[in-house]
């Protein structure tokens, strides 16, 4: 199943997190110039979110939408899901301040989901985000 693919191929980032300053973290920096050679480099100026995505989406062949660096383009990505039939590496897009965030699922309760992602406070990792939030879950 490609979520479950995706998931375990985008742990391998786990902990990954941004340089200070100007420099780039080099696997953020790889996500990036995949995405878009126009955006800039310094993963502290970037939203990454859908660029590190789209990365395993291409390294794991389970597919990405045209602008994949933008967390709104995976929301029309694969097939929608419902929350109850939701699985770990489903791929969620969510409202957040100025903008959306990209993730890939891992579990839900009432209230909150738990997604594992990049750029989420700088780095790829698990963090739970208020269900409300969730625009679409999809499934390639």
């Amino acid at each position: 199943m490609n979520s479950t693919r995706i998931l375990q191929h985008a742990l391998k980032d786990n902990g990954l997190s941004e340089t200070p300053g100007a420099k780039s973290t080099p696997r953020i920096q790889q996500a990036i110039t995949a995405a878009a050679s126009w955006l800039d480099k310094d993963d502290s100026k970037t939203a990454w979110c859908g660029c590190i995505r789209g990365l395993w989406g291409l390294e794991t062949g389970t597919g990405v939408p045209k602008e994949h660096y933008r967390a709104a383009s995976w929301a029309k990505w694969g097939k929608p899901v419902r929350w109850e039939t939701a699985m770990a590496g489903d791929t969620i897009v969510m409202k957040r301040p100025g903008g959306n965030h990209v993730a890939l699922y891992v579990k839900h309760n009432d209230t909150h989901v738990w997604c594992y992602g990049g750029n989420q406070q700088d780095t790829c990792n698990i963090t739970r985000f208020r269900r409300e939030l969730v625009t679409d879950i999809r499934r390639g």
